[in-house]
């Protein structure tokens, strides 16, 4: 973690701002890092106009913005001394304005508490926004998780010709794993495989044997297997537990997750930047749908935000 050096936090404006800020905290004091806090106002609907004279809409606006200024003080007061930080006010749709933040910042990470979901669902729409759009790392805090993150699963999708991946599963292992170091954690890298086409092979139309398939399915494991112990081979013999499932990721993934309760959850959300439109992977958005933890979520490298 020691990469991250301009922290961006994003108030929610209640309690649980306050598991997320003293992750924050600690993050910046070991880091020698900056925070910057910050508050999205909505601005003040335009209808409004029609029923309140012009002084009484400035009124307004000026107390909403004094009393978020005051809030963000408050947090201020509660970060380390020694610790550089500032207070922002945006206005706007909150992720568009996060985002612009961190284009301009420059900012290096976002971490923020994960907000209450409508309708049953895990994410709320911001946070959704982040996941998919947000080219810096987004940290996203289940207020809940005030205890140390004792046991993190980073999910993996190796595949060593495809320099992309490479890359991300290199810096979702950097990261981990030093997060591990500073939350005194255990790591435990996840990925779910499938033979290609393996519902076709078995159909009528194929000669091949059940026991043929079998075969080439266990072949397919024991490469993804070796794939794994060579990503991890940097970082210790047999130090990271490996847990290789087979099945379609998606489901395959919230399955392990949901069995295993890990504190926190490292991910890429972006399968490949070179897809016009693609902002999130469909594994990646089918799983953080559906987890209730804290979640580090990584961008690959060279990803272009859709945001201006």
């Amino acid at each position: 973690m020691e990469r991250f050096k301009n922290i961006l936090f994003a108030s929610y404006g209640s309690k649980e701002d306050a598991t997320a800020l003293d992750r924050a905290n600690r993050l910046a004091g070991k880091n020698k890092a900056q925070i910057t806090l910050t508050r999205t106002l909505a601005p003040i609907p335009s209808v409004a106009g029609y029923f309140l004279p012009k002084n009484h809409l400035e009124d307004m606006q000026s107390a909403v913005h004094a009393m978020a200024e005051k809030d963000l003080a408050t947090l201020a007061k509660k970060i380390s001394p020694g610790i550089k930080v500032e207070t922002k006010i945006l206005t706007g749709k909150p992720f568009i304005e996060l985002i612009r933040s961190v284009l301009t910042g420059p900012h290096d990470l976002i971490i923020k508490p994960k907000q209450p979901a409508p309708g049953g669902k895990t994410l709320a729409g911001t946070d959704l926004h982040l996941l998919r759009k947000c080219p810096c790392p987004v940290w996203i805090i289940n207020p809940t998780q005030r205890k140390p993150f004792g046991k993190i699963i980073i999910a993996v999708d190796p595949d060593p010709s495809d320099p992309e991946k490479v890359a991300l599963n290199t810096d979702l292992i950097k990261i981990g794993t030093s997060l591990a170091q500073s939350e005194q954690g255990k790591i435990e890298v996840v990925h779910a495989w499938t033979l290609d086409g393996e519902t076709t092979l078995r159909g009528p139309r194929f000669t091949m044997s059940d026991a043929e398939i079998d075969v080439l399915a266990d072949n397919v494991r024991k490469t993804r297997l070796q794939w794994l112990q060579d990503l991890l081979a940097p970082y210790g013999d047999g130090a990271i537990k490996i847990t290789l499932e087979k099945g379609e990721p998606g489901s395959t993934l919230v399955s392990i997750i949901e069995r295993k309760k890990p504190d926190i959850v490292v991910m890429g959300t972006v399968a490949r930047t070179g897809l016009p439109g693609l902002l999130i992977g469909n594994t990646a958005e089918y799983v953080l749908g559906r987890i209730s933890c804290s979640v580090l979520a990584i961008k690959p490298r060279g990803f272009k935000t859709p945001v201006s």
